[in-house]
């Protein structure tokens, strides 16, 4: 009888780990099998050979450095360890200030003394800044707050360091053998890979920080082996920290196209990178391409992340179940999976003006939609939102790549990021005046015939301006084009 109970428990443990154990199948699947580049038509020879090892680790860098594990947890975690939400606040400011501060510079570093050592750099931060994790106390104290505030920092420098760094690599190592034509294709594939990934981290990482899932799961398997709370709150990091060797590894095994033929000193690096800062922003105020792909990043990109960081708020006043809201976050970022291919599709067959439009219809009526908060059925124009993102970076890889000069390549990707990111913190900034603005003013707590708490009503009232603000944005966008290039044709013509 104990035998067959045993096996009982054995088939259901089985059961409960089947969806993780597939995921991570599927994980190493694309790691080992589909990473090969098999469609692409090449030659041998060793520069494509060099191509086809980059774009393998690029894809492996991007799916194990952007899918952590502790995602699902963010705040909490935060709040575990006696932080509150105000230090919560100042934390993730010294982290968007720090990537501010060192993008773009770090770009330049990148074109100066090589794409590989900036993301080698960018690996060994992310295995510093879990170990800063890891070695915090759950006690509140002064201690973990400088802790904290260290894994900020650092976390913010990998982020600008890799940032423009691994796809300059891989897009000149496609150049140097002749067959950057394939980038459309390339770019597909590793957002499809980092979606899958965000996936797994999703699920996985919220499932086992739950103490009563991982007994349970245990219990059943009849190991006699429990943990507490406090331990499995370490745990998601801990699953983060092996990622990050990953990422070491595969950041080692790259090749740089583009070699310094001698090493220069550190007063003559300094200066050749703040030259290419300068000369790469002249080239983009002056250059009515990637000025124009900059401007439609940064409206496009700014009222969608807003939406995103206030996500959880949207599927509670759309009457999801809380326990679904990571289900429904990690199904919405699955979306990356399948949209690359339809961009790419779009990107091969219509002018960028035309995509440009196409993206702005799709996120103004999304943006309508979610001003409605409807019960169940608000998760299609939520998804609109997602689509549009998922476009847009496909787009602005595309046509800022195929503008960019290859010496320069790193440091035009970094301002990329600067503009979009600077956009982001003035949207989050105007999100909180509207929000004091609304609750100076009052607001019906009767919201189409639902009855809500205050702040869910004001929480409507502020994402009802969303549409609205865009076009003011997106006007003014346009007119800053015509005003700069007035007399030049437009870039989206053809």
């Amino acid at each position: 009888m104990e035998w067959k109970a045993y096996k009982k428990k054995k088939r259901l443990a089985s059961c409960l780990a089947r969806p993780f154990a597939s995921s991570l199948l599927i994980c190493i699947h694309s790691l080992l099998i589909h990473f090969r580049i098999s469609t692409f038509t090449m030659s041998q020879s060793e520069a494509s050979r060099r191509a086809n090892a980059n774009i393998k680790r690029l894809i492996c860098i991007r799916m194990f450095f952007n899918a952590r594990f502790y995602y699902p947890i963010f705040a909490l975690f935060f709040l575990e360890h006696g932080l509150s939400w105000v230090q919560f606040g100042i934390l993730n400011a010294i982290w968007a200030v720090t990537i501010i501060l060192l993008e773009v510079p770090s770009g330049a570093l990148a074109d100066t003394i090589g794409r590989k050592k900036l993301i080698v750099f960018a690996a060994l931060c992310m295995v510093a800044e879990m170990l800063a994790l890891l070695l915090a106390p759950m006690d509140g104290s002064e201690t973990v707050f400088l802790l904290f505030a260290l894994n900020r920092i650092i976390s913010g420098v990998a982020e600008a360091a890799v940032s423009g760094a691994d796809e300059a690599l891989a897009y000149d190592s496609l150049k140097a053998a002749d067959r950057e034509a394939e980038w459309n294709q390339v770019l597909a594939k590793v957002q499809r890979y980092t979606s899958l990934a965000f996936f797994f981290a999703m699920m996985t990482g919220s499932a086992f920080y739950a103490h009563t899932f991982v007994n349970g799961l245990l219990d059943w398997m009849g190991t006699g082996l429990r943990f507490d709370e406090a331990t499995l709150i370490k745990f998601p990091i801990q699953l983060t920290l092996f990622s990050s060797f990953v990422v070491l590894i595969a950041s080692i095994g790259m090749t740089d196209a583009t070699v310094r033929e001698k090493q220069a000193s550190a007063v003559d690096t300094i200066r050749e990178s703040l030259h290419k800062i300068k000369e790469t922003g002249a080239w983009i105020w002056s250059t009515p391409m990637p000025f124009a792909i900059l401007l439609a990043s940064m409206v496009l990109d700014n009222v969608i992340r807003q939406f995103l960081t206030i996500g959880a708020a949207y599927w509670k006043v759309t009457e999801f179940p809380l326990a679904t809201f990571g289900l429904v976050a990690s199904s919405m970022s699955m979306m990356g999976f399948f949209v690359p291919s339809f961009a790419k599709i779009l990107a091969e067959k219509r002018t960028p003006r035309q995509n440009f439009s196409f993206l702005c219809i799709v996120l103004i009526v999304g943006l309508f939609g979610i001003g409605e908060v409807i019960p169940y059925w608000g998760i299609v124009p939520a998804a609109m939102l997602y689509f549009t993102m998922q476009c847009m970076n496909y787009f602005v890889s595309v046509y800022l790549n195929q503008e960019a000069e290859s010496e320069k390549r790193a440091t035009i990707l970094s301002f990329r990021s600067l503009a979009t990111n600077l956009s982001y913190g003035a949207a989050c900034l105007l999100y909180s005046l509207l929000i004091w603005w609304i609750q100076n003013h009052g607001v019906d707590t009767v919201v189409n015939g639902r009855i809500m708490t205050e702040q869910d009503a004001e929480f409507v009232e502020a994402i009802g301006w969303f549409p609205w603000y865009f076009i003011v944005t997106l006007l003014g966008m346009i007119a800053l084009y015509l005003f700069r290039f007035r007399k030049k044709e437009s870039p989206f013509k053809e």
